[in-house]
């Protein structure tokens, strides 16, 4: 997205572009094809039959490049340097217009937007081994992070780790970890976070990859509300071995690469809810028009017309100051003409907007279609069971949004990590 402004008050003659690229709308086309043509049609029996993603649709989206869009070519990716999570944003938003759900753009969003850390602060060794099984849809990479005491806090997980000669040996336990089944069948694993210095707090954890298939992993599977083609579950670790060239980043860093990782995840996350939202606000737009009650179409209701037009306003700030998001991240990788700071603050106003709108926008095209609507003929009540798992927290609640905010604005010397 060739967005050339600065994010600070600077020279207000500078050139800003918020247009899509040729070959960023060309991709953007070519997924909203494929989308609607295979996975559209499809998108109410991967939900019910809660047996996962169809081989054929992860090969079909491998092979257009969506599970490599954020890993570099030399490790089988297909990632536009310098503009990969742009890339993926638009990928993800298109996704989830075909599936309300969300099992298949939340499956999408976690391989790409781990990937995108791993590709960064990986070993050569572990890119090598895990990136090109990623790209070619091969394995599943997720995150596992979350534990029984809470998700939020991750400066107070339990896990633990000891450092042997060139391996870790874990043991601890992770909860509500999406693609628990399946990186353990399809093969793949968890970045996951554990301490390996007790003592030194937040600044003594280690992020490493865990393959769900190593020695002394268990796997328990929850039964979730939506997103029915996608699992959830739990993991044990029971003196779980894994080799040092697992580890991202360094020994006693891991809670920051974690972070940054995070700042990935949630503007995927928020796309997701973008583009089910942009759907089901077709959906109640196209029924209101065409449904007639009291002598004319319920459009002809200001009650309802009005509505919709919050709806949409809030949508397309939100919409456009996600790609923004975007395209700071890359721009920090690219050149570091954007903070890590200033891409925490906005990337967290979109997690924290986006799943409440989502959820706002599907609940307000449902009242439309009245009785329809509370049937499962009716696709929008995928999305508002899929949606809530963002709406609780998954990727960071809202209150955890909130505290980051105020963090970068107010000053962390005035709200200082704990």
């Amino acid at each position: 997205m060739p967005l050339t402004h600065s994010t600070g008050f600077q020279e207000a003659s500078q050139l800003m572009d918020f247009r899509l690229s040729t070959e960023q709308a060309l991709f953007q086309r070519t997924v909203r094809e494929f989308a609607e043509r295979a996975l559209q049609p499809r998108a109410r029996q991967i939900d019910s039959a809660r047996q996962g993603i169809p081989d054929e649709i992860i090969r079909e989206m491998a092979g257009l490049g969506l599970f490599g869009v954020t890993i570099p070519e030399e490790y089988g990716g297909a990632a536009m340097p310098g503009d990969e999570i742009v890339y993926a944003t638009l990928a993800i938003h298109e996704l989830a217009r075909a599936d309300l759900s969300m099992s298949v753009p939340v499956y999408t969003l976690l391989c790409q937007g781990w990937g995108f850390l791993l590709a960064r602060h990986g070993t050569e060794e572990a890119k090598r081994e895990i990136l090109p099984r990623v790209a070619s849809g091969e394995w599943f990479l997720g995150i596992a992070t979350t534990e029984a005491g809470g998700g939020s806090d991750l400066a107070n997980i339990k896990s633990t780790a000891r450092h042997d000669g060139d391996r870790l040996v874990i043991n601890g336990e992770k909860t509500y970890i999406s693609g628990a089944e399946e990186a353990t069948s399809r093969g793949g694993g968890h970045l996951t976070l554990f301490r390996t210095d007790v003592a030194a707090g937040h600044r003594g954890m280690t992020f490493a990859y865990v393959p769900a298939g190593a020695p002394g992993v268990s796997t328990t599977l929850l039964d979730d509300v939506g997103r029915g083609g996608l699992s959830t579950g739990a993991f044990r670790y029971q003196d779980v071995e894994i080799p040092t060239r697992y580890v991202l980043g360094e020994i006693n860093r891991g809670f920051y690469v974690n972070m940054e990782g995070f700042n990935a995840a949630r503007t995927l996350v928020a796309s997701a809810c973008v583009g089910g939202a942009e759907r089901a606000l077709e959906m109640g737009r196209d029924w209101v028009k065409e449904r007639v009650a009291f002598g004319r179409p319920l459009a002809n209701f200001e009650g309802i017309s009005f509505e919709i037009a919050e709806d949409r306003a809030r949508l397309e700030m939100l919409r456009h100051f996600l790609l923004r998001s975007a395209w700071m991240i890359d721009q920090h990788y690219k050149d570091g003409s954007v903070t890590q700071r200033e891409i925490n603050e906005a990337v967290a106003a979109c997690k924290l907007s986006a799943p409440s709108l989502c959820l706002d926008v599907v609940k307000h095209a449902l009242m439309y279609h009245g009785a329809f609507g509370f049937t499962k003929d009716c696709p929008l009540e995928m999305a508002y069971r899929g949606v809530l798992s963002y709406l609780v927290g998954a990727e960071g609640g809202a209150n955890i949004m909130k505290l980051i905010i105020a963090r970068e604005f107010i000053g962390a010397e005035a709200i200082p990590y704990r």
